[in-house]
């Protein structure tokens, strides 16, 4: 598969954040523990996490599904990780492992915890690592490189984002998704990052 364009990514993550990322989102911040559970149980679904999370350790231990990392996540504020992002990533991580026994979640902390506070969090992926040439597991690592390849690319990102207003028609959801609220959203610095994401995605998967 050919590595797809930012032009192309950026109307992918646009659908992407309109049918999946803005609801996602709106609930981790707002929503009732009950919506929050549901929301952790579609995202892990989504995102494609949720094998890594087995009933065993939470149903089977009387809690609701994805009860665990709830109460690990929802105290969880976005002014924690400016010293040292990964550093925290990394501790939260740990708790959720301990709770699921000790298997490896980073890819998961990650992708909810940027559903709960978008920036500074930065997205661990396979495909991701697999194209930033990254040793697998080293998230500073990834962090420098993911950081230094987004800087290279970020005016490019910035100009194929600048154009999805004249695109709404292509819009996945056209109520929400207008002429007006596309110029808003994809004016964004936490979008043009997931745009880079969704670049990265299919770098690594064509490598």
């Amino acid at each position: 598969m050919a590595i797809q364009t930012f032009e192309y990514c950026s109307l992918q993550y646009l659908n992407q954040w309109l049918m999946y990322d803005r609801d996602y989102c709106e609930t981790l911040s707002t929503g009732d523990i009950e919506d929050k559970l549901e929301t952790l149980k579609s995202a892990g679904g989504f995102y494609g996490v949720a094998r890594n999370l087995p009933r065993v350790f939470d149903e089977g231990k009387g809690y609701k599904r994805y009860e665990p990392v709830l109460e690990i996540l929802d105290p969880v504020l976005k002014e924690q990780f400016k010293e040292n992002p990964a550093r925290k990533i990394k501790e939260i991580e740990s708790k959720i492992s301990a709770k699921y026994g000790k298997r490896s979640v980073l890819s998961l902390t990650t992708k909810f915890l940027w559903l709960k506070i978008k920036q500074p969090i930065v997205i661990y992926d396979s495909q991701a690592r697999i194209a930033l040439d990254i040793e697998k597991g080293d998230l500073d690592g990834f962090y420098i490189k993911w950081k230094e390849e987004f800087s290279n690319h970020k005016n490019q990102i910035a100009v194929a984002c600048s154009r999805l207003p004249e695109l709404h028609l292509y819009a996945i959801d056209q109520n929400i998704g207008t002429k007006e609220y596309i110029s808003k959203i994809s004016s964004k610095s936490w979008f043009h990052e997931r745009v880079f994401d969704n670049y990265l995605w299919s770098k690594g998967n064509d490598s």
